[in-house]
């Protein structure tokens, strides 16, 4: 009987084992991903207050990116506090802490707007939202003079009956208002984009591209917060996995939004084209375009080349046009009927051009690749390997 009882028991070890194991990698990936969002929780702390305090880059657009930063963070020490209540105060129930959820879309969308010129479009949408944000903010300081007051809080006055639809009502309509404000968003710069490839050079270019980046990494975190608030009104209660998987996305962000100012610190200083859209059409489109001036087309080219307006490089077809007495659209026609192009691909075709004497001139050798693109007028070293890839098919590097 010992004999089998000692077999039994070293034939369960193995499971028992792996058991074992399986919950200790578990309790540690937990513990990862608990670090890793508090982490970013510090990071977006320090980060928000930097955008909206910084005095070098000062600008509305910054300010409103670090209030966004901000109340990412807020939201989520609410729900990741290791404590539930401050004295007698309740942390845990409806309208306890100020519930900063309404504002995500609003100052997300604020900020692009602003970034695209396109806020004062949508300004008795940004007033109402922003009025109903603070209004939900505010039940948080009528609570906390109840229980200071009378020791009794919004819950306790009027029940869960009336007190949990309205909360959860505000919560779905916080859901629906970012899933308007993300497809605004996409809309808006889509339609920015499209002006500033066709009258601006690679900077703009490379501000549009960072505003498509910012908009698309929030779509994980949309869809984990839709997925979670679906889940309850299945019935579901408390908190699920969802919430940490969305929370585990918002850390990416943050992480992604100091890369990103790390890396380029003039990234936020202005929108990210000039002209107010509104204001501006699309030059070159199928509608307005006109058959080109071939003589005018010929001066658009020979000052492009003797005076080198290409080194500029912020050069934009407004200063172009300005500087050479010929308007901007006709500026726009001679390039889109001639080369096929539009005033941004027109002009890094010239640098691409400059660059490539450079590289294979002996005298340049103690220039870098970077210095060699300054120098040639592009505002950046991926602008100039996406213009070189775009017209040789190859490197900067190949050709040194």
């Amino acid at each position: 009987m010992g004999s089998l009882a000692s077999h039994s028991a070293m034939r369960h070890d193995p499971e028992e084992t792996t058991l074992k194991i399986t919950f200790f990698v578990l309790i540690q990936m937990e513990l990862i991903i608990t670090i890793v969002i508090w982490a970013a929780v510090i990071q977006g702390l320090l980060l928000g207050v930097i955008f909206v305090a910084s005095r070098k880059h000062r600008s509305f657009a910054n300010r409103l990116l670090g209030y966004f930063l901000l109340t990412f963070v807020f939201a989520a020490l609410s729900d990741l506090l290791p404590f539930a209540e401050i004295g007698n105060y309740s942390l845990s129930g409806y309208f306890t802490l100020p519930e900063v959820k309404l504002l995500f879309p609003v100052l997300f969308i604020h900020f692009v707007l602003e970034k695209v010129g396109r806020a004062s479009f949508y300004r008795l949408f940004l007033r109402f939202n922003y009025s109903l944000a603070f209004l939900m903010i505010s039940l948080t300081l009528i609570n906390i003079l109840l229980v200071l007051f009378t020791g009794s809080s919004l819950l306790d006055l009027l029940g869960w009956k009336y007190l949990e639809p309205f909360f959860m009502g505000q919560q779905y309509y916080a859901f629906i208002l970012t899933v308007g404000a993300f497809a605004i968003a996409l809309k808006e710069t889509l339609r920015y984009r499209n002006l500033v490839r066709n009258e601006f050079t690679d900077f703009d270019l490379m501000n549009i591209r960072w505003l498509w980046q910012f908009i698309i990494v929030l779509a994980p975190i949309i869809l984990f917060w839709g997925a979670e608030l679906f889940r309850i009104a299945l019935g579901g209660t408390g908190q699920s996995e969802l919430t940490t998987y969305a929370y585990v996305f918002i850390a990416f962000f943050n992480y992604f939004v100091s890369y990103k100012a790390f890396a380029q610190q003039t990234l936020f200083d202005t929108t990210a084209g000039h002209p107010e859209p509104s204001e501006v059409k699309p030059l070159g489109s199928h509608k307005s375009r006109v058959t080109a001036d071939p003589e005018i087309c010929t001066k658009i080219k020979n000052e492009m080349e003797t005076r080198e307006f290409y080194l500029n490089q912020n050069l934009s077809i407004h200063d172009f046009a300005r500087e050479i007495q010929i308007s901007a659209r006709s500026i726009s026609n001679c390039i889109n009927q001639n080369t096929g192009s539009n005033f941004n691909e027109w002009v890094n075709n010239y640098r691409v051009e400059n660059a490539l004497a450079l590289l294979k001139d002996p005298k340049s050798n103690h220039l870098s690749i970077e210095g060699i693109g300054t120098n040639s007028g592009f505002k950046s070293r991926s602008a100039m390997y996406e213009a070189f890839k775009r017209k040789l098919g190859k490197s900067p590097g190949h050709f040194r």
